[in-house]
């Protein structure tokens, strides 16, 4: 009877620890961003040199018969911004209907963001703002990743629009 005692106190200690830990991974978890418009992030990020260990996948000669899906992937991840973006009732302070961001994700082979870089269209966006945006897809990607994973690093890179509220 004892046993069976400290063998639930046990189970229960480690499912406890186990919560506790899966918690802290995605609480400590800093994706890199890179504003192409800070020269200090751009030298920062050129250094890493990503575009040399990360493929970027939809290039179609690189994808070939896995276009279509991972094209798919790319689109469900931006929309899953754009409605982060929305919740979080995030505006560009500017008139613009639509913002468009020339973008790179550079990815783990588990689908997980590991750095972002991104150059915006519009020109009028301050500073705060462009800060503010970084922030925000430095979280997301603490509980986001894509759906797609692959033997090894990977990267998607195009232009996004998203809608300015």
């Amino acid at each position: 009877m004892k046993f069976r005692k400290i063998l639930k106190s046990i189970i229960v200690i480690s499912v406890i620890i186990e919560i506790i830990s899966c918690k802290g991974k995605n609480e400590n978890k800093k994706v890199r961003v890179f504003n192409f418009d800070n020269k200090i992030e751009l030298y920062e990020y050129n250094k890493l040199k990503l575009n040399e260990t990360h493929p970027n996948l939809l290039n179609p000669e690189i994808s070939k018969s896995e276009y279509s899906t991972i094209a798919q992937s790319w689109i469900n991840l931006n929309q899953n911004i754009g409605k982060y973006l929305s919740n979080k009732k995030f505006t560009w302070g500017v008139k613009d209907s639509t913002i468009t961001v020339i973008q790179k994700f550079y990815f783990n082979k588990e689908g997980e963001i590991t750095n972002y870089f991104f150059r915006l269209k519009n020109k009028n966006i301050s500073k705060e703002k462009k800060e503010q945006f970084a922030n925000l897809i430095s979280d997301f990607a603490k509980d986001n990743k894509i759906n797609l994973k692959k033997d090894k690093s990977f990267a998607q890179c195009g232009n996004a629009k998203y809608i300015n509220q």
